[in-house]
């Protein structure tokens, strides 16, 4: 869903921006009010963070700049990892981790559920058009980006999607595999394929038009992405805001995205 059109040499609010400016001008103010509360009791000092590759590259590092204006007292490093590190054991104070939500219950830890997702195909405008992707079964002539790991491991895939639409036969389509669902998307809007992309992750690549849904047939994902931190440093000022601001950011992500309306209809 695009939120901006070019008009000659500028650039103006679609429609569907439009719509949404009283929501989206709410949650500007609550991101506002939250922020100023979290500046009035805040000092500062290093934050170590560790977080999923894909959400460190598709959703964490486009935002971070506006954590960085606002909390300028606060010294960010941040890992990557697809484990679940051990935080008693570690110098790691938060951590972004993505699963079901039994993977993150461990005695000392708070674990908030950050962003929930649905799977479902995306591609660039130009692949589709170019391909006449009007069915699931259209797919067929596709090549299907897939990834190996996080989605794999709940059982979601091509094939669970292609039954889900009522596709009941194995397509045969070309493919290729992605051990991280972040390249999956870039390779999606780099126009090489489809891929069976997370919500939470392509929030900003659908409003700017870089990729469009396909169909409407969702399918709900067991768990997203997860804050953990030990229940000891959940009152630290630096803990606390990082935290907030966080939440405060996925809620203004919803406000912004609204409905995902397929571009094809199945």
């Amino acid at each position: 869903m695009p939120l901006f059109g070019r008009s000659g040499n500028s650039l103006k609010l679609t429609g569907a921006a439009e719509a949404s400016l009283p929501t989206l001008e709410g949650a500007f103010d609550l991101l506002a009010l939250a922020i100023e509360k979290m500046r009035q009791h805040t000092s500062g000092g290093v934050l170590s963070l560790a977080v999923c590759p894909s959400f460190a590259m598709k959703w964490l590092v486009p935002r971070l700049q506006r954590f960085r204006n606002d909390f300028t007292g606060i010294e960010l490093r941040i890992s990557t990892t697809t484990d679940f590190p051990d935080l008693a054991s570690t110098e790691v104070d938060v951590v972004v981790a993505y699963g079901p939500e039994e993977r993150f219950r461990y005695p000392g830890v708070v674990a908030e559920r950050l962003l929930g997702d649905e799977v479902f195909p995306v591609c660039s405008p130009k692949y589709v058009k170019q391909n006449e992707l009007g069915s699931p079964e259209a797919l067929a002539g596709a090549v299907l980006l897939h990834d190996d790991q996080a989605l794999a491991e709940q059982g979601i895939d091509w094939n669970s999607w292609f039954v889900a639409a009522g596709v009941q036969s194995l397509i045969e389509a070309q493919s290729i595999r992605f051990d991280s669902i972040g390249l999956a998307i870039n390779a999606a809007i780099a126009g090489q394929g489809v891929a069976l992309a997370r919500s939470s992750l392509i929030a900003d690549d659908l409003a700017s038009g870089q990729l469009v849904p396909l169909f409407n047939q969702r399918l709900t994902v067991n768990g997203g992405y997860f804050v953990a931190h030990l229940e000891s440093i959940a009152d630290q000022p630096k803990v606390a805001a990082f935290r907030e601001w966080l939440f405060a950011e996925a809620s203004l992500e919803r406000a912004a995205i609204g409905p995902i309306r397929a571009f094809a209809a199945a």
